[in-house]
């Protein structure tokens, strides 16, 4: 066995220890806080009337927040990005959610729709029946029976 120095044996360098990233460990009473402050934050700024859109709730509505309304937190904040996509139960649920009146977000969302004239002539845009390729061939079929018809009857 051959001898080999100490220092040689402890030259090996360490690896540095690097804080992880990720969620940040909350203790649970800190989080209600957390959730509980956003909640009178969004309340008051729908009940004021200052709300000019609901992107502007987006940075105040978190993952925990979601996970309390049972909703997927992409889905949603992609709700308040484009209103359009909220339904009635959504409007209602998290202004019962945040202790706001649903009228007053019913309105702002309404508001928001109006607002964007692409979007609302997309709205009134309707498919002519015609144009339908499911009902193209019962069109030619009627037309057959109701020619056979009209000959049937001379």
């Amino acid at each position: 066995m051959t001898f080999i120095p100490e220092e040689i044996l402890m030259a090996k360098r360490t690896k540095l220890v690097k804080q992880k990233r990720g969620r940040k460990v909350r203790t649970l009473e800190n989080l209600q806080e957390d959730i509980k402050s956003k909640c009178l934050s969004i309340k008051s700024i729908i009940d004021s009337g200052n709300l000019n859109s609901l992107k502007e709730l987006e940075p105040l509505f978190s993952k925990a927040m979601a996970d309390e309304m049972g909703v997927n937190h992409g889905r949603f904040s992609d709700k308040l990005r484009n209103p359009v996509k909220f339904s009635v139960s959504d409007i209602q649920r998290f202004a019962y959610y945040v202790g706001s009146d649903p009228d007053k977000l019913a309105l702002q969302v309404n508001l928001e729709i109006k607002k964007d004239e692409g979007l609302v002539l997309k709205l009134k845009k309707f498919k002519s029946i015609h144009d339908l390729k499911q009902y193209k061939d019962s069109v030619k079929k009627s037309s057959i029976n109701t020619n056979n018809a009209k000959s049937q009857n001379k």
